[in-house]
């Protein structure tokens, strides 16, 4: 009963948030003169003559076009004047653009710049050991930075279903706070330690970006390292919960986001569908014993659970996506810490960074030969679109099959 009420009151309390919320988002029109204040929440694409930068404008997104020069970067705080134009997407959302409109710069908070900057020493560092899709892939594996690609591997990785190892995510995060722990638990009280990996994660999300996935992990990693200085037992699935509801309260217009939805329910998919492949004893023993049999099981859990908005959203789906993932997970760990320390390094040495950087070419290179080769395998499940009714229906059926399996089984 006290869980019931307690969510209860939570729904309502997010109801009524998004009412409110929606109720004073102001309109924009074509034509309209408008002057606001925005801070850049990713790295603008650089073209021969040209900046592209991104933002939100209310509910709606906002494509800023101005002059190559002076260059702006993630985390720029500016002031943003000119006339309005819109254009109607295919999904039928509104996208509205500023050509080349009067852009100030403002003074950045200390401490963010302190990051930017390191994050574009990390990105100068990368680039100048390695090739452009090799020291992008490295940065977006090991600190979910963003980098270019050239469009042919970046469509490359989207058609085989690797997109995601370029996106920050809960393993990052993991990893990440993991390591710190462990580096100041030599000569510090693991409690100390622990509360040292919280400020690591915050570090590592603003130097990461602040995309929905990355968030949605932070928040569940903060949730999971405070559980452990308390002494509580670790409650994933809550944590997962609180976290896309914080995220939601905060800004409702966060459920529509597709990152999002995919993060939250591959998440969702880990805690709830790869159980069932360990629930048999047979099967459980041959994903041990095989080298590659926990990222099948991570795989299949991830996509199962994130199908219908694939589909729905990309209309596209390659058979090849499990066996690719197999075939490349086991090397992302491994890329990370190279990456890490090779940045660490970096930091004192540029010589030395870029050395233990580059140890990581063999394994980028089997990375990318995977990909390129899977990929003009065709095999892709096309779908022209995809109904509400069926997205809710397929849910249901999972639902009631996940309980099935798992009403013995506790997380």
């Amino acid at each position: 009963m006290k869980i019931a009420a307690i969510s209860s009151i939570l729904l309502l309390a997010l109801i009524v948030r998004a009412f409110l919320y929606y109720q004073n988002q102001p309109q924009f029109f074509e034509g309209q003169e408008i002057d606001i204040a925005i801070i850049l929440n990713s790295e603008p694409k650089i073209f021969s003559n040209r900046q592209v930068l991104s933002a939100n404008l209310g509910l709606n997104r906002l494509t800023i076009i101005t002059s190559f020069l002076p260059q702006y970067h993630y985390q720029d705080k500016l002031r943003i004047s000119g006339k309005l134009e819109s254009r109607v997407l295919k999904n039928g959302s509104k996208l509205f653009i500023l050509y080349f409109p009067k852009i100030d710069k403002g003074n950045q908070n200390a401490i963010l710049k302190s990051v930017t900057q390191l994050r574009e020493k990390f990105i100068d560092l990368f680039n100048h050991t390695l090739p452009l899709n090799y020291s992008s892939l490295l940065l977006g594996i090991t600190f979910g930075i963003k980098g270019k690609m050239t469009e042919e591997f970046l469509n490359n990785l989207r058609i085989t279903g690797v997109l995601h190892v370029i996106a920050a995510s809960g393993m990052n995060v993991t990893l990440f706070g993991g390591f710190i722990t462990a580096v100041f638990g030599f000569f510090l009280k693991r409690q100390i330690a622990l509360f040292l990996s919280i400020f690591g994660i915050l570090f590592y999300v603003v130097l990461a970006g602040f995309e929905a996935s990355i968030i949605r992990a932070a928040i569940m990693g903060i949730l999971v390292f405070s559980s452990q200085i308390l002494g509580r037992q670790r409650l994933s699935v809550y944590g997962l919960i609180l976290a896309g509801y914080l995220m939601i309260f905060v800004n409702p217009n966060t459920i529509f986001d597709i990152g999002f939805q995919l993060s939250f329910f591959a998440t969702a998919g880990l805690l709830y569908i790869r159980p069932i492949f360990y629930s048999s004893e047979i099967l459980k023993k041959i994903l041990d014993t095989s080298i590659v049999g926990g990222d099948i099981a991570t795989t299949i859990s991830a996509q199962i659970a994130t199908l219908p908005i694939l589909l729905a959203n990309f209309g596209i789906y390659s058979i090849w996506s499990v066996v690719v993932n197999a075939l490349v997970l086991w090397t992302v760990p491994i890329l990370m810490i190279i990456g890490g320390i090779g940045g660490a390094l970096g930091l004192f040495s540029d010589f030395t960074g870029r050395i233990f950087i580059f140890l990581s070419f063999p394994l980028i290179f089997y990375f990318e030969k995977i990909i390129n080769l899977f990929s003009n395998f065709g095999g892709l499940l096309k779908i022209e679109s995809l109904s509400w009714q069926a997205v809710i229906g397929y849910y249901l059926l999972l639902g009631i099959l996940i309980y099935k399996n798992l009403k013995n089984f506790k997380i």
